[in-house]
């Protein structure tokens, strides 16, 4: 039952990334994709036959009102272990393209609920990457598998109490036949990293909800699940033995729903739904000359629910007003003090992860090639980084999720993601501390829209300037006129730590569909 609730989250989290993809992708012909459980999860569920099956469910995921995916999980157990199974895919338009993205992992734990070793594999780019986590008493050991190389790490232990899947399904069925009508655990999807979920269910009462055309009774509960700061509401419908028949999650404006069903109709082909478009950001006006505006004032809202705090680094300040409003003001020509960054600080921002993987060779080529012929000084090191970026890729579509600095160096292939985390990498070969934001856009058109605020990602680079440390937004997309403008508005920004990237960006969620942008001011070069 928990399990259900923590493998939604994650495709919540995923919906943040594939929404972003303006700057200097171009438009190209979708196409109608075939859902399909694939060989390797045949084999692996020949693997597991050997083990007692102790349930297998299938559902269909919707978004925003269209099929856009299916997952499938199952438990078994052996004499000493029990191991959950989840295989989830979904694909969602974006402009003219469809994108697929895929997750498998498997939760083993022992008969008396103590986590053993979680196995998962994620395919947002070309490569899957896999990665094994071993729960000891020091620590989780981390085996990060890709392209052949693993790659080993040594992490602290999730904090306070929480309970692997089959404790917690354990936990909720009992509270149910108590007769509760709150329950609340803590569980963990180290797909998320590992950051613990709360996921509270209250009101649970009496009700029914539509199982393959027939009337069901059963109980229904409000759910709030919780992974760090970020809150997801919804809804879930479920039998007393605490299976799950239907989920909905809110992803601000957009809905999120996981309905039971069987193999047969969860693997049926079907057209997925267009997103990207739909979370546009209209403003109250144009903004004129987009690419040269150096200096912009926006009033920033939610439709629903609270704005949470937005960065304030960069060229970006923020301003909290009376009505629950931000004032952003954007200035490229005056970035915002920083914090001077330990030792320990430089090194998470100069770390090889799996996105920003600096320990690649190709790595290091290209950027030892685009300093060919820079000077010494940070920032005209990091603005060659970047109009290298920016050629470098020159397939720029929207035809991939988020493909890792290392797969981008050799497809030379992406959008506005797989700019950001190639800069981010190359900065730190270049020993400049790096990270990425996630945030909008202005642009004039973009897949047959005018004058609108798309979802974007890209790069701020730390530098040691003359007036003290600044992070320096840097847009791998704009050609090599442009480092920035001042239409970007940052939302959240991630350090693409180890496993911990998507649950960083994660925040952005809430505001798909509810974010709202007043222009009071905007100014260019020659303008004043």
């Amino acid at each position: 039952m928990d399990h259900r609730s923590r493998s939604l989250w994650r495709f919540v989290s995923m919906v943040v990334l594939l929404v972003c993809g303006l700057g200097a992708a171009g438009a190209h012909a979708g196409s109608v994709l075939t859902a399909r459980a694939g060989a390797q999860d045949a084999a692996a569920e020949e693997a597991v036959a050997q083990a007692r099956l102790e349930s297998d469910r299938w559902y269909e995921i919707w978004m925003g009102g269209g099929r856009a995916g299916w997952s499938h999980e199952f438990v078994t157990t052996d004499a000493e272990t029990i191991t959950t199974t989840t295989v989830m895919q979904m694909k969602i338009g974006r402009a003219d393209e469809a994108v697929e993205i895929r997750m498998r992992s498997e939760f083993v734990e022992t008969l008396a609920g103590e986590p053993i070793e979680v196995r998962t594999e994620q395919r947002l780019g070309p490569t899957p990457i896999r990665a094994t986590y071993r729960f000891g008493e020091d620590g989780v050991t981390v085996v990060q598998t890709r392209d052949g190389k693993e790659q080993e790490t040594q992490i602290p232990s999730p904090e306070g109490e929480w309970l692997p899947p089959a404790a917690a399904g354990r936990y909720v069925k009992q509270r149910l036949a108590s007769g509760a009508n709150e329950i609340t655990v803590r569980t963990l999807d180290p797909s998320n990293g590992l950051a613990v979920s709360t996921i509270t269910r209250s009101g649970i009462a009496p009700g029914e909800t539509d199982v393959a055309g027939e009337s069901t009774e059963c109980l229904v509960a409000t759910t709030r699940t919780m992974v760090g700061a970020t809150p997801m509401s919804g809804k879930e419908w479920f039998l007393r033995d605490g299976t799950v028949l239907r989920t909905e999650m809110a992803i601000g404006g957009l809905s999120m729903v996981s309905v039971a069903s069987s193999r047969e109709l969860a693997l049926e082909a079907f057209e997925p739904p267009e997103l990207m478009v739909s979370t546009f950001v209209r403003p109250d006006r144009a903004i004129p000359r987009p690419r040269a505006t150096d200096r912009a004032v926006f009033r920033v809202r939610v439709s629903e629910g609270e704005l949470a705090a937005l960065p304030e680094s960069g060229f970006q300040r923020v301003e909290t007003l009376d009505d629950g409003s931000v004032l952003v003001t954007v200035d490229t020509r005056a970035p915002a003090s920083a914090e001077a960054l330990t030792d320990e600080g430089r090194a998470v921002f100069l770390a090889s992860t799996t996105y920003a993987d600096t320990g690649d060779a190709l790595i290091h080529t290209l950027t030892e090639r685009a300093l060919a012929k820079a000077g010494d000084a940070p920032g005209e090191r990091a603005e060659a980084l970047r109009r290298f970026v920016f050629t470098h890729i020159s397939r720029k579509d929207l035809g991939t999720a988020f493909a890792t600095a290392s797969e981008v160096a050799r497809s030379c292939q992406g959008d506005c993601t797989e700019h950001g985390v190639l800069l981010a990498a190359m900065l730190r070969a270049a020993e400049i501390p790096s990270r990425v934001a996630v945030g909008v856009i202005y642009v004039e058109r973009f897949a047959g829209e005018r004058d609108v605020f798309g979802y974007h990602m890209w790069t701020q680079a730390y530098l040691e300037t003359e007036g003290g440390p600044v992070w320096v937004d840097l847009d791998g997309t704009l050609d090599r006129r442009t480092p920035f403008d001042a239409t970007h508005i940052a939302l959240a920004t991630s350090d693409l730590a180890e496993g911990q990237t998507i649950s960083q960006l994660a925040g952005v969620a809430p505001l798909l569909g509810t974010l709202e942008i007043v222009v009071e001011e905007s100014t260019h070069k020659g303008s004043r």
